[in-house]
């Protein structure tokens, strides 16, 4: 060959040199919480040293998948995906499974096309986010030949696996939070006919019902669009409609933060004349003045937590029995404090 070959490195040749097993310089690469951090240490030296990557065709022959995780969800509508991808990204970056990302936005045609396309490549699993129930596409994510991980609200069944919050239990601690304030008059600011968007308006109306007040006129949809100005138009659509609200639940931290500046806008004092609950517990919600009460949503931990049920099935060929519920949280900040 012109200019000669150069031997390619191999996991054997790690062993070698690190004095361990090949089995034990894969863990290291793929579980590496599973080895010391001496020895893990020593075995990525080695791998730098060496110049070692990893063939990913060869594995692929030879565990039947690619390395490469998919993962689909409405990464252009849900301003909250990208604290879960990035708790996906973290959990693989100190192994050697890659990812790839695909946008299904709310369509059925467009998750099952991406799942086609994705399942034809042989991944190594799928983290589906799935905020939308896509009755059409159950006996196709049924079928696939890998582990699948439902980012979801765990009041459902996973068709795998599955990992997140009750969406019906965490609305109805804000709405008792705002009643315990002392408001009355509690209108709902969201929209959105996926699961979590109709969880969150039965929490909603379990409190509020057993409290007496509930009243389908304080309801109002946000329509599509920029959520912070949604927010501004929406509160003082709300006011017009309804002048005695004097508390707003929002599906989301951005619609909180528009109805806060619509607030100000209107010469509302908040939280005296309006308190305002958010959804998510996003780090820009502290950024107002006074900070926006909101559900903490553990995001992040989701999408950790999603990668690290794919991994630990890889290695050990483990599924949990149900799905995997995380605790949510009322951050109070000073939009609700009367």
């Amino acid at each position: 060959m012109r200019g000669g070959a150069r031997a390619r490195t191999t996991l054997s040749d790690v062993a070698r040199l690190a004095g361990v097993s090949p089995i034990t310089v894969s863990r290291a690469l793929r579980e590496p919480h599973k080895v010391s951090d001496k020895l893990r240490e020593t075995i990525l030296n080695v791998v730098e040293e060496i110049g070692y990557v990893p063939n990913f065709a060869a594995r692929a022959l030879a565990s039947r998948h690619s390395g490469v995780v998919a993962v689909l969800g409405p990464i252009l509508e849900m301003s909250g995906f990208f604290h879960a991808a990035k708790g996906i990204e973290e959990r693989f970056q100190s192994s050697d499974v890659s990812t790839q990302f695909a946008n299904i936005g709310l369509n059925a045609a467009e998750e099952a096309k991406q799942l086609s396309l994705f399942v034809a490549q042989n991944p190594a699993g799928i983290i589906l986010e799935s905020v939308a129930e896509f009755p059409v596409n159950r006996a196709l994510i049924a079928e696939i030949d890998c582990p699948v991980v439902q980012m979801m609200d765990t009041s459902l069944e996973p068709l795998d696996m599955g990992v997140g919050i009750r969406h019906r239990s965490a609305a109805a601690a804000a709405v008792e939070h705002l009643l315990s304030k002392g408001y009355e008059r509690i209108a709902m600011l969201g929209g959105g006919k996926d699961i979590r968007s109709r969880r969150r308006f039965e929490g909603y109306r379990d409190v509020l019902s057993k409290a007496g007040t509930y009243d389908p006129a304080l309801i109002f949809d946000a329509e599509d669009g920029n959520p912070l100005e949604q927010g501004i138009i929406m509160l003082h659509r709300m006011r017009e409609r309804r002048p005695d609200i004097d508390a707003v639940f929002c599906h989301d931290d951005e619609l909180a933060l528009g109805v806060y500046f619509g607030a100000q806008q209107l010469g509302l004092r908040v939280p005296e004349e309006l308190g305002i609950c958010g959804y998510n517990g996003l780090a820009f919600a502290d950024m107002a003045d006074p900070p926006l009460t909101s559900i903490y949503v553990p995001l992040y931990e989701i999408g950790y937590k999603a990668a690290e049920m794919i991994m630990h099935f890889m290695s050990e060929g483990v599924r949990p029995e149900a799905a995997v519920e995380l605790p949510f949280g009322l951050i109070e900040g000073r939009s609700t404090r009367r």
